[in-house]
């Protein structure tokens, strides 16, 4: 005996696919615009005067300071930026247009870290 298979109309699903689709992209395009290399401004101590901050595309990042790197992950919430790093920590900080702001735990002032344009 044959039993026929019977398909569901996909049709009304198709809104709520079309917005999970858009929904991915437009966060994708978001963070295209934070990309790029942000160095520190002011601060008191060399090292933290020569650190930078790069966010590089698929979430990826690198915090340079003279004698050390490390990577972590990046990923925009609003207007934070979420710093995931490998031991599993996650430090939030504010992004707004060009400027960075972080506050490392422990660290009494807030570290101000501005995108360089590219030439």
């Amino acid at each position: 005996m044959l039993t026929r298979l019977t398909t569901t109309n996909p049709a009304p699903l198709m809104p709520a696919i079309i917005c999970l689709i858009l929904l991915f992209v437009f966060s994708c395009l978001q963070e295209d615009i934070y990309e790029g290399l942000y160095k520190a401004k002011g601060g008191k101590s060399e090292k933290y005067c020569n650190s930078q901050i790069e966010l590089k595309e698929k979430g990826v990042a690198v915090w340079r300071v003279p004698d050390d790197e490390v990577t972590f992950r990046w990923n925009i919430k609003e207007n934070e930026i979420w710093l995931s790093t490998k031991s599993g920590g996650i430090i939030i900080g504010r992004i707004q247009d060009n400027t960075i702001q972080i506050k490392l735990p422990g660290a009494k002032t807030v570290c101000n870290f501005e995108k360089i344009p590219i030439e």
